[in-house]
């Protein structure tokens, strides 16, 4: 692949990463408002469902893609998943009821269940590990821009301009995505069969495929329960706004993008254990933090320095509990190694984000959160010492 055609794959894949930004915080912190708009109370029952719903078919669709793309090509899988995701969002942002909403938040999904991973296996793809270096920053950096902004953006829309175009917004950046995608990447010619093996026992056996895989579905429990559940927190136990439920999510995602951005260095340099271990202590200072103000009645503004922290740690966790693996898997496999990886995640949060939706307390919910962060940098640091190079045939040419 040319350098102009790999730059134009990878705005596109920049998009995707918007796309899927938006989605998490726009939405989540816009919640509190769609529940009350459809009849619903802002915790447990019908508002745990609006995002165990997304993350049960999300979690379906990224293994059925990580399959499909293995065997027909990352690019015609990329465009269905992108199609079923902005679908989804039209219809969540017609949704007449609380109902409606998680049936079409299922679709929606579905969809992503392909949009994230594919765009990133794609990356895997075109880039090698030590490219990844740098390509990294810029990755981590267009998300964490959009994380940043989601926030705001949901508070803003869904005070001035109504909820429904939380879900719209998604639209036009997507079709961009798909459009800049297909008319620049190619799928290299090598396919598997669609009913072999999903991977090879010899990858199932390696430390850090291993360890990958627990330390993912920890940190997408942790990740997607704490973004579920700020924004009620702050505007029901602490009586804030919508805005300030922007405010707590930016703290939170400014140090996950900030550390997500050295985190495959560190994964370099220093190995798994450090970057994934080492990421989830970090993580778990800060949880533990959270629930201590929590339980002191402190102001919200107290704790946005213990939610960046939490972010700090969770960034590298997650992303080399993802980069590591995927980078010892050959391009046949890949795909289907790094859709399972995200399934873990979208599994892990869909899990505990249930298990925490009824009348726990904010302090109750971050003392468990802190206390399973702490068990994940346990197995972290138990990860292999030796690096994470790459299989042969691992980065297309």
């Amino acid at each position: 692949m040319g350098t102009r055609w790999r730059q134009a794959t990878t705005g596109a894949v920049l998009l995707a990463l918007v796309v899927s930004a938006f989605e998490g915080t726009v939405v989540t912190t816009a919640m509190p408002t769609i529940a009350r708009s459809l009849g619903s109370s802002g915790e447990g029952g019908w508002y745990a469902w609006v995002f165990t719903a997304f993350l049960i078919t999300s979690t379906l669709g990224v293994l059925v893609c990580g399959r499909l793309a293995d065997a027909f090509g990352r690019r015609p899988v990329f465009a269905i998943g992108m199609g079923l995701f902005l679908l989804g969002s039209a219809l969540c942002g017609a949704a007449p009821s609380i109902g409606a909403l998680v049936v079409f938040r299922a679709i929606q999904g579905l969809g992503a269940g392909a949009v994230h991973p594919i765009a990133m296996v794609i990356t895997g793809d075109i880039y090698t590990m030590r490219e990844r270096i740098k390509i990294q920053g810029i990755l981590t950096g267009t998300w964490g821009v959009a994380n940043l902004i989601g926030p705001l953006l949901g508070g803003w829309i869904a005070t001035h301009i109504g909820w429904r175009w939380v879900f719209y917004v998604n639209v036009p950046p997507g079709l961009l995505a798909l459009a800049m995608l297909w008319t620049s990447y190619s799928d290299p010619p090598g396919r598997v069969k669609l009913l072999s093996r999903l991977v090879s026992p010899e990858l199932l056996r390696d430390g850090i495929v291993r360890t990958g895989l627990v330390t993912s579905l920890a940190g997408g429990a942790l990740i997607n329960t704490a973004l579920a559940y700020i924004p009620p927190f702050v505007e029901h136990e602490s009586k804030g706004t919508p805005f300030q439920s922007g405010q707590a999510l930016i703290a939170l995602l400014l140090g996950w993008a900030l550390g997500s951005a050295f985190g495959v260095r560190v994964l370099v340099k220093r190995g798994m254990h450090a970057s994934v271990g080492g990421g989830f202590a970090l993580a778990t200072i800060g949880l533990t933090s959270v629930a201590i103000l929590i339980g002191c009645h402190a102001p919200l503004r107290w704790m946005l320095p213990a939610l960046f922290l939490t972010g700090m740690g969770l960034g590298p966790a997650l992303s080399t509990s993802m980069v590591a693996p995927q980078a010892r898997a050959r391009w046949l496999e890949r795909g289907m190694l790094t859709s399972i990886i995200y399934a873990m995640r979208s599994l892990g949060g869909a899990m505990l984000v249930w298990a925490l939706g009824g009348q726990l307390s904010g302090g109750a919910r971050f003392t468990t959160l802190a206390a399973l962060c702490a068990c994940a940098a346990a197995v972290g640091m138990r990860a292999p010492r030796g690096d994470a190079s790459e299989s042969e045939g691992s980065a297309a040419a």
